[in-house]
């Protein structure tokens, strides 16, 4: 016959008592569902935020400077970085294959000294981007996505921020 010590025969039983004890923090509890949309309007419609001053004045300041210089914070794909003899040669090449594939979407030679690059696009965010680069073929499989400076899109929407 198996003899168990008194210390290991406590712990065998205080973790039976432990895992066969029901608790109700894991337990599943019906939420109800929000209330349907009837009258047409989109939730942000319907939103109201409130913020504090020091809030809507960064908001001011970070538009004021995106205006300023015509950007703001995006990602673009990056296709093509190099230097050397062949360097812009190649760049270009990048450029007008993928301009011959995707006409609407914006690329960029960029000449950092010593380096050209190639990027595309303006996403606003990078789920965006992603599907752009997901759709790529085969000839831009080294492409991946970056975090640039976006120009403004055309205007769409006015906003205004007060």
């Amino acid at each position: 016959m198996i003899t168990i010590g008194r210390k290991a025969g406590i712990l065998i039983f205080l973790f039976l008592v432990a895992f066969t004890c029901r608790t109700e923090a894991q337990s599943a509890r019906p939420i109800a569902p929000p209330p349907a949309i009837t009258d047409g309007s989109f939730i942000w419609q319907r939103l109201n935020v409130e913020a504090s001053s020091e809030i809507t004045d960064l908001l001011r300041q970070q538009y004021d400077q995106g205006r300023k210089t015509g950007t703001f914070p995006g990602y673009r794909l990056q296709l093509y970085f190099g230097s050397g003899v062949q360097a812009r040669a190649h760049a270009e090449k990048v450029r007008a294959d993928f301009n011959a594939l995707h006409p609407d979407t914006r690329v960029y030679l960029i000449f950092k000294s010593p380096d050209f690059i190639v990027r595309a696009g303006d996403f606003r965010s990078k789920s965006e981007a992603l599907k752009v680069l997901k759709s790529l073929s085969a000839g831009f499989s080294n492409a991946f996505i970056v975090s640039d400076e976006i120009a403004f899109p055309g205007p769409v929407v006015q906003v205004e921020i007060k």
